[in-house]
């Protein structure tokens, strides 16, 4: 098999050696295994697969699997020039030889393409975590691109080197890097095919270094900043459309009008400078006109306000407070407004990052090729 194999590595257990294995009596010739950052009771792992010729790079510390990826594509570009693409594989257990070549395969008859091996995450003996952070990242990816994919985390992805420039531009180090170049991937006009791959989750998947929390953080860490920057700016927005609304002693539909303008005026300007200035700014806002940005999120803000007042005067006849329904309508339009203010308003130019991995990191040194040998 011409696909050069990547498997990144947190504390493996013996079950990576059958995983190479398994992959060597497939075809498969090239391997890459990232040690990122192993402790040292794993280290006679990484010296069985050293004896049976597979290439270890290690990281001196934990640097995340997005990082690890990085670094074998910077390995495979130098080490394998002739190979048309890299093959990422999970060393937890959750990816089986024959779904490896099963991809590999598509990738053969699509060249070019990024090959994703999808699981169906509804089925029986996937934890409840799992299918609802799916689930969430699913909804958030279709909302995102305009397309559906039911596994955007999956780890079993055939590159093709035409993407390797852009894979090593995109920003992340750990599990967020993964949605983000497939994100980019998308938004770029690249192909992307589906295979649809077994479903293995050994053990309640208690070989994932995956923390729900704190890697759920970390890829949706742009939505949650865009969150706290909209609770902060709707207190304002709220508490003065609550003053307003107190004071101005005219019919409903005026009072709305005025409260809202006054209080989306000042809640406005702040969240602009918070958004441009932190909530996107790991990609790429503060790179953009800030003059053409401000004309965006202006007629963006317009419309939003437009919504919101022509919503709670169309539900003023409910028998709840004002305030409440303004919360309950701006709460949908704040959805919307965060896909339109990343796709839109705060749109970051990712071909003008600079690649710098390729161009000479750390471990993007030259070394001999070298392949499998039996053990």
């Amino acid at each position: 098999m011409e696909a050069v194999v990547a498997i990144p590595a947190l504390d493996p257990d013996t079950r990576l050696i059958g995983l190479v294995d398994g992959l060597h009596e497939r075809g498969f010739k090239h391997f890459i295994v990232v040690d990122d950052g192993s402790g040292e009771e794993f280290q006679p792992v990484f010296a069985a697969l050293e004896h049976r010729g597979v290439r270890v790079v290690r990281h001196p510390r934990n640097l995340g699997k997005g990082s690890a990826i990085k670094t074998a594509i910077a390995q495979m570009r130098f080490a394998y020039p002739g190979a048309p693409c890299l093959v990422t594989v999970d060393a937890d257990g959750q990816h089986q030889p024959d779904d490896v070549l099963r991809v590999c395969r598509e990738a053969r008859e699509q060249p070019g393409v990024l090959v994703l091996g999808t699981r169906d995450l509804q089925a029986r003996g996937v934890p409840l975590r799992s299918r609802i952070g799916n689930g969430f990242s699913s909804l958030y990816f279709k909302m995102d691109t305009g397309m559906r994919c039911h596994d955007t985390q999956t780890g079993l992805r055939v590159i093709p080197r035409t993407l390797f420039s852009l894979a090593a531009r995109t920003p992340g180090s750990r599990y967020d890097f993964e949605m983000n170049f497939l994100t980019r991937v998308v938004k770029d006009g690249h192909s992307v095919r589906v295979v649809p791959i077994r479903t293995v989750y050994e053990k309640g998947n208690a070989g994932s270094h995956f923390s729900t929390v704190r890697d759920s953080l970390i890829i949706y860490r742009q939505f949650v900043r865009f969150s706290m920057s909209s609770i902060a700016c709707s207190v304002v927005d709220l508490s003065m459309f609550a003053l307003l609304t107190a004071l101005v002693g005219l019919d409903t539909a005026a009072t709305v009008a005025i409260a809202t303008v006054v209080a989306r005026m000042f809640s406005g300007m702040l969240n602009f400078d918070l958004n441009r200035g932190w909530s996107f700014a790991e990609t790429g806002s503060l790179e953009g006109k800030a003059r053409i940005q401000a004309m965006r999120y202006s007629t963006l803000f317009v419309v939003q306000m437009v919504a919101s007042m022509g919503l709670v005067t169309l539900l003023s006849f409910l028998p709840v407070p004002l305030v409440a329904i303004k919360a309950l309508v701006d709460g949908g339009l704040f959805f919307v407004s965060h896909f339109i203010q990343r796709n839109w308003v705060f749109e970051p130019k990712a071909r003008g990052l600079r690649p710098a991995l390729l161009k000479g990191g750390a471990h993007a040194r030259k070394l001999p090729a070298h392949g499998y040998r039996a053990a």
